[in-house]
């Protein structure tokens, strides 16, 4: 991932965390939470799932997930105009998150309530 001096995972969490309230959480019941975290340029992402998924599931996450990533290319490129910002990621998934590979939590129902709450109480409903 090539990215701007300064720019930390701290920082783009929560627009993420926005971007998968709005686009990738409604969309696949199967999932109880998704972990992100960052390790030599490339962001790792781990989808925690209640089961079992075929490919054509996995294959609409990853479409979604490289959206929400697109655009915080084009947000980074927009805050630095000289930048050409390219993020590097992958998913892995499970039935829980590795507890050594220093993830965070990107989104989980506990999230969706939090943002919820604060920008669209219609969504609790």
């Amino acid at each position: 991932m090539s990215k701007p001096q300064g720019i930390t995972l701290d920082e783009l969490l929560p627009g993420m965390r926005e971007a998968y309230f709005e686009v990738i959480w409604g969309v696949f019941p199967w999932i109880n939470s998704i972990w992100i975290s960052e390790a030599r340029g490339q962001f790792r992402l781990f989808v925690e799932a209640t089961d079992e998924q075929d490919a054509k599931e996995w294959d609409d996450f990853d479409y979604l997930a490289g959206s929400v990533f697109k655009s915080v290319e084009r947000a980074l490129d927009e805050r630095e105009p000289t930048s050409k910002h390219k993020i590097e990621y992958r998913i892995q998934n499970g039935l829980t998150v590795p507890q050594d590979d220093g993830y965070r939590e990107l989104m989980s129902d506990r999230v969706f309530k939090k943002i919820a709450k604060r920008i669209a109480p219609w969504r609790l409903e």
